[in-house]
């Protein structure tokens, strides 16, 4: 178990570190529907495209103000009890239109996607925050690194299995929600209860200096916190945004149905995953400057998928954005970590996850307003507006390096 404030991840034993991992394994439940929007538009004939879209990024923006309900009552609640409710509610929440196949009432599965956002909402920040408040230093940047790893190696299982479900009728697709219950015992046997040390603050931190002699009193969150979250924000709705509408692209073009497309989404998860490993490696190269090299990425990621003409190139311009994606959200998130104060973390961290849940909220209307910018490029427009907004992100990164990435949290 965790001793008191200012241990180490190597207090957390194995099966603590499995049980902390296993909750980052629901966190991509959002991305389920992305392979089933083309087929969504179709069962549901008339219902316009933003509509179909608003299913999958509804779920984004009611978790927004409950993840940062929830960080904040984390010390109070218990991590393990926000954690395992909130997985119950997004899994059976978001299974339930399985049993309703002939319904042509589109709203219901606008609700199903509303209860997944609250779910969602009460558990996101549990992962990042247990890590933050355990955890220190390279450690801390490793298992931010692994869990957003892990969140989309389990990306990959729920849109591979939604996407080949949707084969078999467009409601088979919540079945895969259920997966979820798997994680879900891990957490149950071995998840840490880690309220006791966010509540156990330093009379340093009380007394409110950090290392640059600013004031840090208890309770108040840095400035610089609303501008990592803002930052990450820009950068992960050019990656969501994609995802989000790669499927509808790839039906429009003529180049692959649910099940390919969900395969081609996918190349974001192996992308995130491979720079998940990396991402301590990444810290150690760029430092700082890792949040405008990201950028550079995601805007190269983004040229392949506006040129594709096959899938497969489409999927290499995919891969990119999940791994440039993954590079510059786990640094803000870490940022944001090394200059919130303790007592602050789980407050912190469901600013931050919240500003992930935004993202798909944000996606279709990015994509609606880019259509109507740019009516020339159909289903296309979106590309050279996500690739100016990641190219304004990079320049702002690479102006001004962010020394929070390399710092030590106030103690």
């Amino acid at each position: 178990m965790v001793g008191a404030r200012g241990s180490s991840s190597r207090s957390l034993g194995t099966t603590s570190v499995i049980g902390i991992l296993a909750l980052f394994c629901t966190m991509s439940e959002f991305a389920i529907l992305t392979p089933s929007i083309a087929a969504f538009s179709h069962h549901f004939a008339g219902t316009d495209i933003t509509t179909i879209m608003l299913a999958n990024s509804i779920t984004g923006i009611v978790s927004v103000p409950v993840s940062v309900a929830s960080g904040a009552l984390l010390p109070r609640v218990g991590f393990r009890r926000a954690a395992i409710g909130g997985i119950l509610v997004m899994t059976f929440g978001g299974a339930f239109p399985f049993l309703l196949p002939d319904i042509t009432d589109y709203g219901i599965v606008i609700v199903s996607r509303v209860i997944v956002g609250l779910g969602l909402g009460v558990m996101f920040p549990v992962g990042n925050a247990a890590i933050i408040a355990l955890c220190e230093g390279e450690e801390r940047s490793r298992l931010l690194g692994l869990g957003i790893t892990i969140q989309f190696v389990f990306n990959i299982i729920y849109t591979t299995v939604a996407g080949y479900l949707t084969e078999l009728g467009w409601n088979y697709s919540f079945l895969a929600y259920l997966v979820g219950l798997v994680p879900l015992a891990a957490a149950l046997a071995w998840m840490p209860e880690a309220k006791d040390v966010v509540r156990a603050v330093p009379p340093a931190a009380r007394a409110g200096a950090d290392a640059r002699g600013g004031a840090r009193a208890k309770g108040a969150v840095p400035p610089a916190v609303a501008g990592y979250a803002l930052f990450a924000l820009a950068g992960w709705t050019c990656v969501v945004t994609v995802q989000v509408v790669t499927s509808s692209v790839l039906d429009w073009r003529g180049l692959a149905g649910p099940g390919e497309a969900a395969l081609v989404i996918n190349c974001c998860g192996i992308g995130t995953i491979l720079c998940g490993l990396l991402f301590p490696a990444l810290i150690r190269r760029f430092r700082g400057r890792l949040f405008g090299v990201a950028a550079l990425l995601i805007a190269a990621g983004i040229v392949p998928c506006l040129l594709a003409e096959s899938p497969l190139v489409y999927a290499l311009g995919v891969f990119v954005l999940g791994f440039a994606g993954s590079a510059f959200f786990t640094a803000a998130q870490n940022a944001a970590g090394n200059i919130a104060p303790p007592d602050r973390v789980p407050f912190v961290s469901g600013v931050m996850t919240s500003m992930m849940n935004l993202g798909p909220f944000l996606a279709p209307y990015v994509f609606s307003a880019s259509m109507a910018a740019l009516p020339g490029l159909g289903l296309d427009a979106v590309f050279p507006v996500l690739i100016g907004l990641a190219v304004v992100v990079a320049v702002i990164g690479l102006a001004h390096p962010m020394r929070a990435l390399v710092a030590r949290r106030p103690e």
